[in-house]
């Protein structure tokens, strides 16, 4: 009887097919990863966000009541009142309480100056980039004379003189960050002008400002939102700063920044009091990052 003889090309290709390695797909998984680690962040600054609109209401005790029997407690121990998850502070009061009641203000504070930097430094960058010539000329000249500044130094002295106020803090912040939008915001603008819609808009009787408002400001929206998500994190931190100078905002209100303040003198003894409230600010500032970083992606793969 015969007997069918493989060939031995066959043998080979079965013998490969079977030691054969599954390929991963590196692009895949660290997109998937990238893609979780996005949605971490973004869930982390929601926490942040409600902590912020509730205000105290999410904390497990007032963060204005004081026991001194229970002070300078650590992180995961128990008092007369109840559980402390990150500790207590000089004053026996509890530490996530006071991190969750500073949110608020921390918050308020980066978003708010923000956005009044942000309507300066667009309308500014508007203007200089679709008119260009004199007004280009003195706008820029402005940036750069501000840029040229230590600003921080600028804010201490100014804050200083007039009080360190929370209105006046939210005055000097957006001083800070204008010139960074007026600038990009420029550039793009003079990019955009030369663009044949925007002729073709100015061909047709468009006026200046509905060629601004209509044709030029949509196509700077997706640059102007990565900036400001950046720009809200470096407001934030430099209020940190100006508090834990002693020239930011002041008791009885609260921040993160003055939190660190509070914790400095007891950082040998209470490590928790400043080193929360940083890991916190820390984070926040990190996960904004990241959220600019994804949101410039996205534009990227749309464009």
């Amino acid at each position: 009887m015969p007997v069918a003889m493989n060939s031995p090309n066959h043998e080979a290709g079965t013998s490969a097919q079977a030691l054969a390695a599954p390929v991963v797909n590196i692009n895949s998984v660290w997109a998937s990863t990238g893609s979780l680690s996005v949605l971490l962040w973004v869930v982390y600054l929601l926490l942040v966000s409600l902590f912020a609109v509730t205000g105290g209401q999410l904390a497990p005790y007032d963060s204005t009541t004081q026991l001194v029997t229970a002070r300078l407690l650590p992180p995961f121990s128990e008092s007369s009142r109840g559980f402390h998850l990150l500790g207590t502070d000089q004053l026996g009061r509890d530490v996530l309480s006071n991190l969750i009641a500073g949110a608020r203000l921390t918050l308020i504070i980066g978003v708010a100056s923000t956005f009044v930097g942000l309507i300066f430094g667009v309308a500014l960058g508007m203007l200089a980039g679709f008119y260009g010539g004199l007004v280009d000329r003195l706008v820029m000249r402005l940036t750069e004379a501000q840029t040229a500044m230590p600003m921080f130094l600028v804010a201490i002295f100014f804050l200083t003189v007039i009080g360190p106020t929370i209105l006046n803090v939210m005055i000097i912040l957006p001083t800070l960050v204008w010139p960074v939008f007026a600038r990009l915001v420029r550039a793009e603008s003079v990019r955009i002008r030369a663009c044949l819609f925007v002729e073709a808009a100015i061909a047709s009787g468009c006026t200046d400002w509905g060629v601004l408002w209509y044709h030029i400001l949509p196509n700077l929206a997706p640059r102007i939102a990565v900036l400001a998500v950046i720009e809200i994190g470096h407001v934030m931190l430099a209020e940190a700063g100006l508090s834990f100078l002693g020239v930011g905002v002041q008791p009885p209100e609260s921040t993160w920044g003055l939190l660190i303040a509070r914790g400095r003198p007891y950082l040998a003894v209470a490590w928790w009091l400043a080193i929360t409230p940083g890991l916190m600010l820390g984070l926040t500032v990190l996960a904004l990052n990241m959220l600019s970083r994804h949101f410039a992606k996205l534009r990227g793969a749309a464009a």
